[in-house]
C-alpha cells in the first residue's frame, strides 16, 4: 500500500507539471483541434455531396438526342456542365480557368443514332488527372453504352420488321422506331437503379472520419513527449536521485505510465467531446465499447512511449525518432486517408502499427454501426502489443545515463 501511495504521489506530481506546462496543451489540443477543423471543412463540401466535377460540353449536334445527352449528364450526382467551343474543349480551358475533361458532340449524331448508323463521341482528357478522370470518363462511357444499347435496338427492330415485311423501307422503320426508343431509354429506363446504406450502417459527417484518425495521431506524439521528459528527468539526475528514497523502481515507472496514461485519456475525451458536443459527430451504438477502445489505445501508446524511451539515448534522438515514427504510423496506418483507398500490400504494412488497429475499433463502432463484441479481436491485438512495449520498455530502461 505504501508503495501505491508513492506512485500515486509521483503520478500526481506528473500531472501538475504537464498541467503548467502550455506548450504541452498546445500540442495535445490546441493543434489537433485546429488540424481536424481544417481537414473536416475543407473535405465538407464531398461529404454533403456538393463537390462538383466540372465537364466541358460543346453540343454541335442539331437533334434531340445530343440535347439529351447533355441534360441526362448535367442530371447526375457530383457533375456539372459547362458550355464551351470546340476549340476550347480540346484545350480544355475556358478563358484562364482550366478544366480536367471536355466533351464534343459532332453534328450528325443524333441522325446517325435515327438511322441505326454508326456515331462517336470525342472526350478530351488531362493526362495529369488521375482522380476525377475514371469517374467523368466512366460516366460519358455509361452514357454512351446506353445509346448504343438503344442503336442495336433500333437496328433489331428494323431486321424484324423487314423480315416479316419485305415491302418496307428500313429507312422508314427507324425513323419510327429510334424516337420511341430514346423516349424509353430517358424517360422510363426499362433498368431503375436503387442506392440504399448497408445493413448497419448510417451516412457519416467529414468529423466522423477526421476526429478518430487525427485524434490517435496526436496521442502518440503525447506519448513521444511524455517519453521526451522521463529522458529528461534522467538527464537531470531526478530519476537516479528517486532510487534513493524508499520508493522501487515499479512505484516510479508506474507513476509516470499512470500519469502519460491519464493525460491520454483526458486528451482523448476532450478530442472526442469537442466532435460531438461541437460538430455533431457520431459516437457509435456502443458508448462503452468506445470508452474501452480508447482506453486499450492509450495503454498501447503509452507503453509504446516508454519502449522509445528505452532504446534512445537522449532527448533530442527521442524527438527526432519519435516523430518520424509518429509520422510513418499515421501515414501507414490509416490517420490520413482510409486504408481501404491503398494497395493491399500497404493495408497488410499498415496493420504492423498501433494506428491501423485503433481505427479499425473505432471506426467500426462509430462508422459502420458495430457493436463491442465486434471489436474484440482488435483489443485483443492492441493489448498484446501494449504488453509487449510494457515488459521490454520496463527491462530495457535505464535510471541513469550510461
Amino acid at each position: 500500500m505504501k508503495q501505491m501511495r508513492k506512485l500515486r504521489d509521483i503520478a500526481l506530481k506528473d500531472l501538475l507539471v504537464v498541467g503548467k506546462d502550455r506548450g504541452s496543451w498546445i500540442l495535445l489540443l490546441i493543434t489537433p483541434l485546429a488540424i481536424i477543423m481544417v481537414a473536416s471543412f475543407a473535405l465538407g463540401p464531398a461529404f454533403k455531396g456538393e463537390l462538383k466535377s466540372q465537364l466541358l460540353a460543346s453540343n454541335l449536334d442539331q437533334g434531340q438526342i445530343g440535347r439529351q445527352l447533355t441534360d441526362a449528364l448535367g442530371g447526375r450526382e457530383g457533375l456539372q456542365i459547362v458550355e464551351a467551343t470546340p476549340e476550347e474543349c480540346q484545350a480544355l480551358s475556358v478563358g484562364d480557368k482550366k478544366y480536367k475533361t471536355a466533351l464534343v458532340i459532332p453534328e450528325d449524331f443524333s441522325s446517325r443514332i435515327l438511322t441505326g448508323s454508326d456515331t462517336s463521341l470525342q472526350v478530351y482528357v488531362d493526362p495529369t488527372d488521375n482522380v476525377n478522370r475514371p469517374f467523368m470518363v466512366g460516366m460519358i462511357d455509361g452514357a454512351a453504352s446506353r445509346l448504343s444499347g438503344m442503336v442495336s435496338a433500333v437496328r433489331v427492330a428494323v431486321s424484324e420488321v423487314v423480315k416479316f415485311a419485305p415491302e418496307t423501307e428500313p429507312v422508314t422503320v427507324a425513323a419510327d422506331a429510334a424516337p420511341a426508343a430514346v423516349q424509353q431509354m430517358s424517360q422510363d429506363p426499362p433498368v431503375a437503379l436503387r442506392i440504399d446504406s448497408a445493413s448497419g450502417m448510417r451516412e457519416v459527417n467529414m468529423f466522423d472520419t477526421q476526429v478518430p484518425g487525427y485524434s490517435v495521431m496526436f496521442l502518440l506524439f503525447g506519448v513521444m513527449l511524455g517519453a521526451e521528459m522521463l529522458l529528461g528527468e534522467r538527464d537531470a539526475g531526478t530519476l537516479g536521485r528517486l532510487l534513493v528514497a524508499p520508493v522501487s523502481k515499479s512505484a516510479i515507472m508506474g507513476g509516470k505510465l499512470v500519469a502519460q496514461f491519464c493525460i491520454a485519456m483526458a486528451q482523448m475525451a476532450i478530442l472526442f467531446g469537442v466532435g460531438h458536443f461541437v460538430f455533431g459527430m457520431h459516437l457509435g451504438n456502443s458508448i462503452p465499447g468506445l470508452i474501452l477502445m480508447i482506453a486499450v489505445t492509450a495503454f498501447t501508446a503509452t507503453a509504446f512511449g516508454l519502449l522509445l524511451a528505452s532504446v534512445v539515448k537522449t532527448r533530442r534522438q527521442a524527438t527526432s525518432l519519435g516523430t518520424l515514427i509518429v509520422i510513418l504510423m499515421s501515414a501507414l496506418g490509416g490517420s490520413w486517408w482510409p486504408l481501404d483507398i491503398v494497395p493491399g500490400f500497404m493495408q497488410v504494412l499498415g496493420h504492423i502499427t498501433i494506428t491501423a488497429w485503433a481505427l479499425d475499433g473505432i471506426n467500426a463502432l462509430i462508422i459502420k454501426g458495430k457493436n463491442f463484441t465486434d471489436i474484440l479481436p482488435d483489443m485483443a491485438v492492441l493489448l498484446v502489443y501494449g504488453c509487449i512495449c510494457f515488459i521490454a520498455g520496463i527491462k530495457m530502461f535505464k535510471f541513469r545515463n550510461a
